[in-house]
């Protein structure tokens, strides 16, 4: 009626203006009425100028036309509604029948639902926003002017964190964090709530948050059970003491009390930040892996993803952080390309994975120095980390057992909620991690352990970060830590993204839990088109890509950004130090690894009472063995530790140098000791056998060395350490049978011959011989001493003339160190490839 009589007026102002423009008209009339019904009687030259903008920003109207239909929209006669009361009074002089046609033409009236539905989420968002713009002409809006605006909000079918951005956006008080509360009565709620007497108008902030009572002369807060923890100096408390310099922490905003003046100051300055997946697919073959996946989310936001096994969670993860890209599709940061940020700095992502990967054998403390050492530039100073470290402590509040061992499942060391928490603190050294990953980060905790978890990641939300929540635990205390929740129905089909309370209307259950139960009733094509279709989508999907201008954007690679620059002199040196640390903490693994070598010399001298070539090859072979058992399981060890530092800009050249340093260093040890104690007690040094020393030892660590790059070949090889250690002897056996002891080379057929070429023991054993100038030889008569010459010759690695030696020690030695090389070559390219699957 009122909009009818408008536009009718308005039309007969314009004339013959108005033709052609009756879309535009409309919305310029159902816009302007439904500003002017929110105004006080008294409009401000500042109200009245908002109004004249957000015309202008969408009406195709003159600013002389706009004018005109502010002064007809704000006239008396046109803002006035019929009230209830008045109606009654309509009723007793014309009549029931007319009252009813009355309510009937006033229920056509345009509201806020309507216009939304009309218009679109677009103009829903704007008229928003023209709301905010109006009503904080002063810089300020107040507690009954929030509730107004949040009451539009959901009219209009705006989600609340909207309605945050927009206060942000218009409330000078809220620009500058800075808010005042005088304290004048004895009792007051603390909540997001119209109803609570300081109101922080945040979805981070619980309806009804904390109390703050007075109990004599001092303050006390009193959590209020909604689940959003309440910290008073960093610590959770339901109930505790509120003193002058306390710092009281309710979702984004910081409370402090100055008692002297009585009054509440609260903090809330908090960057705005936002993701945006926009139509994500992905496709193996015909199978459908990711289905047009869209949503956005804010910072301070915790989103719960979860979904039937094969519903694609991991997929979008991976498709999201840059691991796996999707196959089409956009994902923003800001509106700008989130892989291209990613490609500059990608400790702005952080993934904690459901098993805690972390080095058992360092402490607390010394993990996350390693950590941060290889996160941060390398001209970043040790004590800056330092200062990161024990940020990160106090944050996780685990700085009591920094100075703790870690422990596995087979050391005992620190609890399994701790470890989850020195996990999560290694992607937060960093100030750049705006984005979170955890998976499953509650599993195998006991129920207070995952609540403590869980509110801990609420709070690294508050703190401005995105956090993404793999999870299966719908429970009670989980989702009331969760801000929106997004269920995949199976092939990647978004089948909800929304609030956990409007997701249990949406599907008709009680609790989200039940969630899981509905999605067989339907195929997941239907789940997706079924919420596409929704006002749920355009509430909580499309208004908040209208907010951000993504319509139509096309997004563009951006290399702009300063490239963060990682040593890899530092990432080697960092590496070596931090894996030289973990043998020497596993003291019980080095010491059986450095106890082999004297347990076998001493076997050897029992067997072997004179050099010959049985004890040369023995020690050929062991020294194999020496690198190869040291460093088959190494990689698969570290497998998802890599992977995660992978991740974060660590180097495979680093990765895999340091790991040759160390097992090298060690290899080294072992066939020097196995070497000199075998010699000195066989009498290998003295007459008549003259073996060089220094050069045997050279020949042995070269194969240990040799033997090393086989068992990273290997543990580069499989996933798996039972699989690696299998094949172990399938390896060494045949270096037993080719090696050209049990089978002489020169008695081999020529198939056997070719294995045997491909055998490094028969190169290390002709080189160890090589080394001594007698060798005892074992016949049936008894033991001789023969020249090495013909010792090799009677094997067949010399030449038939005797001015052919073979191949000689140098040419022996460049074969294994040849060898070596390509070995480790292969391990490298397999360790990177790794990292991407």
């Amino acid at each position: 009626m009122l909009n009818a009589r408008l536009e009718d007026r308005f039309r007969d102002h314009l004339g013959s203006g108005s033709g052609g423009r009756e879309d535009s008209i409309r919305f310029a009339v159902d816009f302007v009425r439904l500003l002017a019904r929110v105004l006080p009687d008294a409009i401000s030259d500042g109200q009245r100028t908002a109004m004249h903008q957000a015309l202008t920003a969408r009406s195709e109207l003159s600013d002389d036309e706009i004018d005109d239909l502010l002064k007809l929209a704000l006239a008396p006669e046109n803002r006035s509604a019929i009230e209830d009361h008045e109606l009654r009074a309509f009723a007793g002089r014309f009549g029931h029948a007319e009252e009813e046609a009355m309510r009937a033409a006033i229920a056509e009236e345009i509201d806020l639902t309507v216009f939304g539905e009309t218009y679109g989420p677009a103009e829903a968002l704007l008229l928003l926003d023209s709301l905010f713009a109006v009503l904080a002409d002063d810089g300020k809006i107040s507690g009954d002017e929030m509730a107004l605006l949040q009451r539009s909000a959901e009219q209009l079918g705006i989600d609340a964190m909207l309605v945050g951005a927009l206060f942000r956006k218009h409330d000078s008080r809220h620009a500058q964090g800075d808010f005042s509360f005088a304290l004048t009565g004895d009792r007051y709620m603390i909540g997001r709530s119209s109803a609570a007497e300081i109101q922080l108008p945040d979805p981070q902030v619980a309806v009804r948050h904390v109390d703050l009572v007075r109990t004599g002369d001092e303050w006390r807060v009193v959590d209020l059970g909604s689940g959003r923890p309440t910290l008073l100096d960093g610590a959770a408390v339901t109930s505790a003491p509120f003193r002058h310099g306390d710092v009281l922490r309710v979702g984004p905003y910081t409370l402090t009390l100055d008692a002297d003046e009585g009054v509440l100051h609260a903090f809330g300055l908090k960057s705005f930040s936002a993701l945006s997946v926009r139509d994500l697919q992905r496709k193996i073959g015909e199978i459908s892996l990711l289905d047009g996946i869209s949503f956005t989310v804010f910072s301070g936001e915790v989103i719960a993803m979860v979904g039937p096994s094969g519903a694609g969670k991991t997929t979008l993860l991976t498709a999201i952080a840059g691991i796996a890209p999707a196959d089409s599709g956009d994902v923003l940061m800001d509106g700008q390309n989130f892989h291209s940020l990613l490609a500059n700095d990608r400790s702005i992502v952080g993934i904690v994975p459901q098993d805690d990967v972390v080095h058992g054998d360092l402490t607390v403390e010394e993990s996350l120095y390693y950590a941060g050492r290889l996160r941060f530039a390398g001209d970043v100073e040790p004590n800056a980390i330092n200062e990161s470290v024990d940020r990160v402590l106090k944050e996780l509040t685990i700085d009591h057992i920094q100075t703790s061992r870690i422990g596995n499942a087979v050391k005992r060391g620190i609890s399994g909620g701790q470890r989850k928490r020195v996990s999560l603190g290694q992607e937060l050294l960093t100030h750049s991690t705006r984005l979170l990953f955890l998976d499953e980060p509650t599993s195998g905790l006991d129920p207070q352990t995952a609540q403590d978890i869980v509110g801990l990641t609420r709070q690294l939300a508050d703190d401005g970060r995105i956090i993404f929540l793999v999870t299966h635990d719908l429970t009670p205390s989980v989702m009331s830590m969760v801000d929106h929740l997004i269920v995949l129905a199976p092939g990647g089909r978004l089948a909800w993204f929304g609030p956990p309370d409007d997701a249990c209307i949406y599907f008709g259950v009680e609790s989200p839990d039940g969630i899981f139960a509905r999605l067989p009733d339907a195929s997941p094509e239907i789940w997706g088109e079924r919420y596409r279709s929704s006002e749920a989508f355009r509430k909580f999907v499309r208004t908040r890509e209208h907010l951000l201008g993504l319509d139509g954007v096309e997004v563009q690679s951006d290399d702009a950004e300063a490239r963060v620059h990682r040593s890899p002199w530092l990432q080697y040196t960092t590496l070596t130090r931090r894996y030289a640390k973990v043998k020497v903490r596993d003291y019980i693994g080095t010491a059986v690894l450095l106890a082999q070598a004297p347990i076998l010399a001493l076997a050897m001298w029992i067997v072997f009472p004179d050099p010959d070539a049985n004890a040369m090859f023995m020690l050929a072979l062991s020294s194999l063995w020496f690198g190869a058992s040291a460093s088959v399981r190494e990689l698969i060890a570290e497998r998802s530790i890599w992977q995660r530092e992978q991740r974060v800009g660590l180097g495979v050249m680093p990765y895999m140098a340091s790991k040759i340093t160390v097992l090298g260093g060690l290899v080294a040890a072992q066939c020097i000791m196995l070497t000199t104690l075998t010699a000195v007690g066989l009498g290998m040094t003295s007459d008549p056998f003259f073996v060089d020393l220094p050069t045997l030892c050279l020949v042995t660590t070269l194969t240990g060395w040799v033997g090393m790059s086989m068992g990273l070949l290997m543990s580069s090889m499989f996933s798996s350490s039972e699989a690696a250690v299998g094949t172990l002897p399938l390896t060494l056996i045949p270096q037993i049978a080719f090696g050209g002891l049990l089978v002489k080379y020169k008695s081999m057929g020529w198939l056997a011959k070719m294995v045997s070429a491909l055998m490094f023991t028969r190169y290390s054993f002709d080189a160890s011989m090589r080394t001594a100038e007698k060798l005892m030889l074992v016949q049936a008569k008894g033991a001789r001493e023969y020249p090495v010459s013909g010792v090799l010759g009677n094997l067949g690695f010399w030449g038939d003339n005797l001015g052919d030696p073979g191949t000689t020690l140098p040419e022996l030695c460049s074969v294994l160190a040849i060898s070596a090389v390509v070995m480790l070559v292969l391990s490298t390219y397999l360790t990177r490839r790794a990292a991407q699957t």
